[in-house]
C-alpha cells in the first residue's frame, strides 16, 4: 500500500486518476470499481447509492452512469469505463452508503463489470506519480483560500 499525502493507493489496481475510480481485474477479464482515497475525501461523506434500474445484466455503452454517489456536497456517477456488462452492484451500498468512506478498496466497492476490451487507465507507478504530480497543487477550499489536499480516514464517522 503506497501513501501519498496521506491518500492510500493499493497495488496492483488500475487508476482512471482524473475521476478518481479504481478497477480490480480479476482473471475472467471482469473488474471491480469503486472510488479512491482521494475521491472519497474530496467528496465527503456519502449520504445516498443509487443504481440505475435497467443496467444489471444488460450491455451498456462506454460512459454510462453505473452508479450515482450523493454526499451533502456533491453528487457524481460511476461511470463505465468502456462497453460491457454490469454483472453485480454492491447492493450493501443502499442500506450503508458510507462503507464508500470507510472501506473505498474493500467493502466499499461499488460495481463488478464485464468490460467489452481490457481498460487503459494507470497502474502502479505510473498511478502513484500522477497522484503525487495532482495532490502537489494547492486548491480552492470551501473557505476560499488555497489549501494543500490531504486524505482524511473517517473511521470516526457514525457507525456503519
Amino acid at each position: 500500500m503506497v501513501s501519498v499525502k496521506n491518500c492510500l493507493l493499493p497495488e496492483g489496481l488500475l487508476y482512471d486518476v482524473d475521476n478518481d475510480v479504481w478497477a480490480k481485474e480479476f482473471l475472467d477479464g471482469s473488474i471491480k470499481m469503486g472510488i479512491t482515497d482521494v475521491g472519497q475525501t474530496a467528496v465527503g461523506k456519502i449520504r445516498y447509492v443509487s443504481f440505475p434500474k435497467s443496467n444489471q445484466d444488460r450491455k451498456v455503452q462506454p460512459n454510462k452512469s453505473l452508479a450515482l454517489l450523493e454526499s451533502a456536497k456533491w453528487v457524481g456517477p460511476i461511470r463505465s469505463p468502456e462497453a460491457g456488462i454490469v454483472l453485480a452492484r454492491n447492493e450493501e451500498l443502499l442500506e450503508h452508503p458510507l462503507l464508500v468512506n470507510l472501506e473505498p478498496y474493500g467493502k466499499g466497492w461499488v460495481i463488478h463489470f464485464m468490460p467489452d476490451k481490457p481498460l487503459n487507465w494507470l497502474r502502479e507507478e505510473a498511478a502513484i506519480e500522477a497522484y503525487k504530480k495532482r495532490l502537489s497543487r494547492t486548491f480552492r477550499s470551501v473557505a476560499g483560500v488555497n489549501d494543500d489536499f490531504w486524505c482524511i480516514h473517517c473511521n470516526d464517522w457514525d457507525e456503519v
